[in-house]
């Protein structure tokens, strides 16, 4: 994903004097496939034929996936045990609300469980450093604000803008739980101090902190027993669908069997862009956007996924999308 040209600059004023400004918005998704050295080890399946787990050369052998789910009757594991494999992201201004920024990476075909490990650990490493990309953002202003010395410590910290806001579908349930415990396991370290050293009902692991984590999913489905996915989300909205020929359960057999990483990295792109389209409903929704701003939105969305030089997938996108586009335009006639 590439910056768009005509977007302002990434600095975020105070809407009021004495109000924090808002985060940059950072919506991403990830693709992970099954740890399976890790799995074995956690689930210690029963192998037919007296044979045992061989991490040499069983470590991309999805049948042992297949086994373990079978014996321990488990269709989803916890987060540790899904390998994340790509992410893809976008940062969003949140003033504009136009994007500002990208990130794509996808990990290489590993010929080794050790390299596929350390392929992952450089993935997360430059997925938490771009997360800081525009974390300074509004320092000229807190700078002067802070001066006050009629503020106490806590009106200050109140006041200290935030470094981003995450955001996407599902992102608390899935994507953030896998990111923390997966950069745990390689002992990196996260360099969000707000992220990871505040806790609570106003901390970035807090469902109710909307402006840390903005998880779309739960935002939408509320309390709502049967839920609804991006998918269909999107389309109710006139976006296009999930890439055609890749969903969620075909990466791994597409890693491993196939090295198709970039029909990975491309249904992974196209997921974000889609939540972007999600998220610029859900502000229309909320008020954040009035009619003439969604409009604008949509436009330079439109504009961005047209540009020169943008994946085939991209453009695709745009075109099944057409509904979306004329909907916000007609919302504003």
């Amino acid at each position: 994903m590439t910056v768009q040209q005509d977007v302002p600059s990434p600095v975020f004023g105070s809407r009021r004097t004495g109000e924090r400004p808002a985060a940059p918005i950072l919506v991403f998704d990830i693709e992970t496939v099954p740890d399976i050295p890790l799995m074995a080890a956690g689930y210690s399946p029963e192998f037919p034929h007296g044979r045992f787990f061989r991490r040499e050369q069983d470590w991309a052998d999805l049948s042992v996936v297949q086994l373990i789910r079978e014996q321990k009757q488990i269709n989803f594991p916890p987060p540790m045990y899904h390998l994340v494999m790509c992410i893809c992201a976008v940062f969003v201004h949140p003033e504009t609300h136009i994007i500002i920024d990208g990130f794509k990476k996808t990990l290489p075909v590993c010929s080794s469980y050790d390299e596929l490990l350390q392929a992952e650990a450089a993935l997360l490493r430059d997925f938490w450093n771009f997360s800081t990309k525009h974390a300074d953002a509004a320092r000229i202003w807190y700078d002067h604000v802070q001066s006050d010395f009629r503020m106490n410590d806590y009106q200050r910290k109140k006041l200290k803008p935030l470094p981003l806001t995450f955001c996407g579908y599902n992102i608390s349930g899935f994507d953030l739980p896998v990111i923390e415990q997966r950069s745990m396991k390689h002992f990196i370290p996260c360099p969000i101090p707000e992220y990871a050293n505040e806790f609570g009902y106003d901390s970035y692991r807090s469902r109710f902190a909307l402006d840390k984590s903005f998880d779309l999913a739960q935002f939408v489905n509320g309390n709502a027993s049967q839920k609804i996915g991006l998918d269909i989300l999107a389309q109710s909205m006139g976006l296009a669908g999930k890439l055609e020929g890749m969903d969620g359960s075909r990466v791994a057999e597409s890693y491993y069997a196939h090295g198709a990483t970039q029909l990975i990295e491309d249904y992974c792109a196209v997921d974000v862009l889609i939540t972007y389209g999600v998220y610029l409903g859900v502000q229309r929704f909320r008020g954040i956007l009035d009619q003439e701003h969604f409009a604008d939105c949509a436009r330079q969305f439109e504009k961005f996924l047209r540009y020169e030089g943008r994946p085939a997938s991209y453009r695709e996108l745009a075109e099944q999308s057409q509904e979306f586009f004329k909907k916000s335009r007609l919302q504003y006639s």
